[in-house]
């Protein structure tokens, strides 16, 4: 019809600003319309606004012997999930999926390392060739990262608000640090540092924070600012109890969360989830949590464990909160967050918002779980949490 404009007769900043309202699996459909909606797609601050709206659809779980990686949805009134679709596949890895079985979103030989704003760093091992691929499993790319002899513990480094390309963190057999960028597509000029500053590292799985990847190591954190490659430390809580140590970080809506407590109050099943907010340099409280009731609802939990076996309490044993995955509420309290943490055969959430404890995921048992259940050894799973991006890899 005469004087009516067509949608391809719209200025570019109103075609993006439409697409961006778009669910994320659909913008990704959208990409392959025409040149034109790709680039507008692709541009960095569209990924930028794009990012910034969501929030964490759910996590993936690998066992403690990296058998397989599962996909496990948030519930729908804690997540986008709903929105963008069906939950990530993995399948097109040749690799990720076994005869027979369906598409469950990364099951078979590959599992999850790392996690870091809606990429995934993936190990491989008979994916040809082998080794570590970075992931984005809403756009079905994958790209290999090639991996120097010696390097070993490889955690993703990504931030969406300041740069459309990611870096890879490794530790190597002497006292250095490792980075590979996206951008250049080759790891850089190792970081040497004090070997003693790493002694006492209590998980090679770092976080990414403010810039900087985080360990935890003995009874501090410790920081390394990837821009100027230098370590150092974040201060630890101050009047901290006699006995407390950090047993979990992590990472929710760009702030820095901890987890702390006594052997008393781990053999309770109460502690406190403290915060570090971005730009800040001091804790706060975030959320007291109580699992007490888990003993309640799941009695069969009540197997003695390497760690509580004379204890009268032994409900804490069998709950894996380190690692776990939180996912922070809004706003600057914090409020309606979510905690997961495990129990044998069952992954579990607690709401803070009403302290409603509920099964959200089965985890099935290899046959090396089953021997280690059997010498009383809680089988630990390791979560990543995820949320959709449409950044390239």
């Amino acid at each position: 019809m005469a004087g009516r404009t067509r949608f391809s007769d719209l200025h570019d900043d109103l075609v993006a600003a439409v697409l961006a309202r778009l669910p994320l699996r659909q913008v990704a459909r959208a990409r392959l319309v025409c040149r034109r909606w790709r680039a507008l797609t692709a541009d960095h601050s569209f990924l930028r606004i794009t990012a910034s709206r969501r929030t964490a659809a759910g996590f993936f779980v690998n066992d403690h012997l990296s058998v397989r990686a599962d996909y496990v949805p948030f519930p729908l009134d804690c997540s986008t999930a709903a929105e963008d679709g069906p939950s990530p596949d993995l399948s097109f890895i040749p690799s990720a999926a076994l005869p027979g079985d369906p598409p469950r979103g990364g099951i078979g030989d590959v599992h999850v390392s790392s996690s870091c704003n809606g990429l995934l760093l993936l190990w491989c091992p008979i994916h040809r060739p082998a080794g570590h691929y970075a992931c984005n499993p809403l756009t079905r790319e994958l790209a290999r990262i090639p991996v120097v002899e010696g390097l070993h513990s490889l955690n993703l480094a990504f931030d969406p608000s300041v740069s459309p390309h990611y870096r890879v963190v490794a530790f190597g057999h002497v006292s250095d640090i490792h980075v590979y960028s996206s951008e250049t597509r080759c790891w850089g000029a190792a970081v040497h540092h004090d070997r003693s500053l790493f002694s006492g590292l209590r998980s090679v799985h770092g976080v990414f924070w403010n810039g900087s990847m985080v360990w935890t190591v003995g009874h501090s954190l410790v920081q390394f600012v990837l821009e100027g490659g230098h370590l150092k430390t974040i201060p630890m809580p101050p009047k901290r109890k006699k006995g407390w140590f950090c047993a979990y970080i992590g990472v929710s809506a760009r702030h820095l969360q901890m987890i702390g407590y006594t052997k008393e109050e781990k053999l309770t099943a109460c502690f406190e989830i403290l915060e570090m907010q971005r730009g800040r340099s001091e804790w706060s409280h975030l959320y007291r949590v109580d699992l007490g009731r888990v003993k309640e609802l799941h009695p069969e939990i009540e197997w003695p464990t390497w760690d509580s076996r004379s204890e009268e309490h032994k409900v804490i044993g069998y709950l894996a909160l380190s690692p776990v995955c939180l996912v922070r509420g809004t706003g600057e309290a914090g409020k309606h967050g979510v905690l997961i943490f495990s129990i044998p055969g069952k992954i579990m959430l607690y709401d803070m918002k009403d302290q409603r404890i509920s099964v959200v995921g089965e985890v099935r048992s290899s046959v090396r779980e089953l021997h280690s259940l059997c010498h009383f050894e809680h089988p630990w799973y390791y979560f990543y949490a995820y949320s959709p991006s449409l950044f390239t890899v």
